[in-house]
């Protein structure tokens, strides 16, 4: 049986999260993570991790376990012994190859700060373990990705219905990493799905994945409009003394989306039904016996131009802000490959304060080279100049131009990404205005929509 261990603002040496307790120990904390080092008891996985090697030990740990749940001690998962279940439901439970049963299908807050958020999403499987602090931090944000240890990306085209099992288990296998690794509870992790996902996967489909979700995770797969994933990107970016000058503009892989204020600071949100992935797929259909960059290029006169002028005339703000963010995966490939020595960090003044931003600055000229490389010079295009580059910056940068090359983006799709970038950048006159990429933007909506689940149990509770 193992020790208990110290907990550290939530983590404890091997990486997982465990209770807070307001019980004393004698033990040491592993590391000096911080001030509030309390001691963490055993999970129940401790207590029956070996139960099914002898037939006494599983009575007697058994026993045990009930008492430690009876005392509320730190049993926030039930391991499966050899012998199954039969009263246990796939409707109100986790299967039960999962090894976990959740108590509600609900978004819970129990002991420990950090929850789950998976996305399925147009390209694949993203999940992101968030962290609630205690105090708002210099950004005024109550939650943050936690960043010691990244969730790897599940590469998987989950709209299409033939991708289903590997969807599904893409999903699973997110959901055990993230409990597993953090030791977070199923009930403090949220499954959800993208508008791109939303957009590309036939009804059907969308139910189908969401039923095998709940069947295999316990936890109920939400969907998300284009409207709140742009509100989510707005409000997870954008300073307060920058709200009423910025708009964001989020180039996903099936559909651009975006966000700003009005007068009143309403939101005002916009989508349109192209993104890299989704575009590059219609040149495709159009292409004929032409080549793809001047069929991605007619597609733009005919389709991107007016549908964007059209939404402009409804919204003027999208052309007279003179703030813009980009966000996406098109996005961060042109900071990329343009401006890959870019230290990333500006002093921006603020109206009372200053901060420490994240954001790289990209002109028009950086559009119309990242074109001209993408159609015209591949060489070109994937060696940019890193003289200028850190040590480390420079291995991340090569790491990330490996990522564009072989696995994130198709030639083609760098080239239809470039011509949705250059309708924008005519459409919304970019030219002379203050434009930036924002990496942070890729953790606004899973940090948006828990905190949107979050206020729900909030405000349920206070009913």
């Amino acid at each position: 049986m193992q020790q208990n261990k110290w907990m550290c603002n939530g983590i404890v040496e091997n990486g997982q999260q465990h209770p807070n307790q307001e019980l004393q120990g004698i033990y040491k904390p592993y590391n000096n993570y911080g001030n509030d080092c309390v001691i963490s008891h055993l999970t129940q996985e401790q207590v029956v991790g070996d139960a099914s090697k002898s037939p006494f030990k599983a009575s007697a740990i058994s026993l045990l376990a009930g008492i430690l749940a009876a005392s509320g001690v730190g049993c926030r998962a039930v391991v499966s012994s050899s012998s199954p279940n039969p009263s246990a439901s796939a409707s109100a439970s986790p299967s039960k190859e999962t090894g976990n049963q959740c108590s509600t299908d609900k978004l819970v807050k129990k002991s420990g700060n950090l929850f789950g958020a998976i996305e399925v999403g147009g390209k694949g499987v993203k999940g992101k373990v968030i962290q609630e602090l205690a105090t708002l931090n210099e950004d005024g944000a109550k939650l943050v990705v936690f960043r010691k240890e990244k969730i790897e990306d599940r590469n998987v085209n989950a709209p299409n219905p033939d991708s289903k099992l590997a969807a599904v288990k893409a999903v699973k296998s997110t959901f055990q990493d993230i409990q597993k690794r953090f030791n977070i509870s199923c009930e403090q992790i949220v499954i959800y799905g993208s508008s791109g996902f939303v957009q590309d996967a036939p009804a059907p489909h969308r139910e189908v994945i969401a039923q095998e979700v709940r069947q295999a995770t316990g936890r109920t797969m939400k969907f998300i409009t284009s409207e709140e994933e742009a509100s989510f990107g707005f409000d997870g970016v954008v300073p307060a003394w920058r709200l009423n000058e910025t708009i964001v503009v989020d180039i996903g892989s099936s559909n651009t989306k975006g966000a700003y204020l009005d007068s009143n600071n309403k939101h005002i949100t916009f989508s349109f039904p192209f993104g890299t992935g989704r575009f590059t797929r219609e040149v495709k259909k159009s292409q004929g016996n032409i080549d793809f960059t001047k069929a991605a290029e007619n597609l733009k006169q005919k389709k991107l131009i007016p549908q964007i002028a059209s939404e402009v005339q409804l919204k003027p703000g999208m052309q007279t802000l003179p703030r813009v963010y980009l966000a996406g995966g098109i996005s961060w490939a042109l900071s990329t490959l343009t401006r890959p020595c870019s230290k990333k960090v500006y002093t921006v003044a603020g109206k009372n304060q200053e901060r420490l931003d994240s954001f790289v600055p990209i002109s028009s000229e950086d559009i119309k080279t990242f074109y001209y490389n993408a159609t015209q010079d591949k060489k070109a295009l994937f060696n940019p100049d890193l003289s200028n580059c850190s040590t480390e910056r420079r291995e991340e940068v090569q790491k990330d131009i490996a990522k564009i090359q072989t696995g994130t983006f198709s030639e083609d799709e760098l080239i239809a990404g470039s011509e949705i970038l250059r309708a924008f950048n005519q459409e919304l006159n970019w030219s002379g205005k203050q434009v930036f990429f924002v990496p942070s933007a890729k953790d606004a909506l899973p940090i948006g929509y828990l905190q949107q689940q979050l206020k729900k149990v909030e405000e349920d509770a206070d009913q």
